[in-house]
C-alpha cells in the first residue's frame, strides 16, 4: 500500500498482515484516558482518529474483543490476530463511525488531536498541550459527532 494520497490513505499492523485503507481527512482525532484503553494501548492514553465507517477498508485476520457499555450497547476493539496490533473500534452508540488507532497510520501527520476524555482516569504526569481540550469524563460531541 502507499503511503498517502490528498484524498486518504493507508495504515497497517505491526507484522503487516492487516491493512487499512481510508478516504477523505478525519472527521476529528482525540485521546481517550480512561482505563479500559489505556490497557488496550499499552500506554497513558489511546489516539481514535475518526472517520465514516464507510470511508475505511480494512484486508486481513482480525479478531474482535466485544464489551458492553450502559447495558446493551457494545463497544468493538478489533485487532490483528496474528500481532494483536489494535486498528480500530466500532460502538453501537454511533454505528455510522469507525475509530483507527493513531499509531498505525502510514501518515501519522494527519494526526492532530483536538480533545482527550476521561482525563480524570488519566496518568498524572502526563500534560496536554493548551490546544488540546480535557474533558474530566466522555463528553457528547467528541468522538461520536
Amino acid at each position: 500500500m502507499t503511503d498517502s494520497t490528498p484524498c486518504g490513505g493507508t495504515g497497517h499492523c505491526l507484522c503487516g498482515a492487516v491493512q487499512y485503507r481510508y478516504e477523505g481527512d478525519p472527521i476529528t482525532v482525540g485521546l481517550c484516558q480512561c482505563d479500559r484503553c489505556q490497557r488496550q494501548s499499552g500506554s497513558a492514553f489511546l489516539i481514535g482518529v475518526i472517520f465514516p465507517r464507510v470511508a475505511v477498508t480494512i484486508t486481513g485476520p482480525l479478531t474482535t474483543y466485544e464489551a458492553r457499555i450502559h447495558g446493551n450497547s457494545r463497544l468493538c476493539r478489533h485487532f490483528c490476530q496474528i500481532c494483536g496490533s489494535a486498528i480500530s473500534i466500532t460502538l453501537d452508540r454511533y454505528p455510522g463511525i469507525r475509530s483507527m488507532m493513531g499509531g498505525t497510520f502510514d501518515d501519522k501527520t494527519k494526526i492532530k488531536p483536538r480533545f482527550s476524555v476521561w482525563c480524570s482516569a488519566g496518568q498524572r504526569w502526563l500534560k496536554m498541550p493548551d490546544e488540546i481540550a480535557c474533558f474530566e469524563d466522555y463528553s457528547d460531541g467528541t468522538f461520536g459527532g
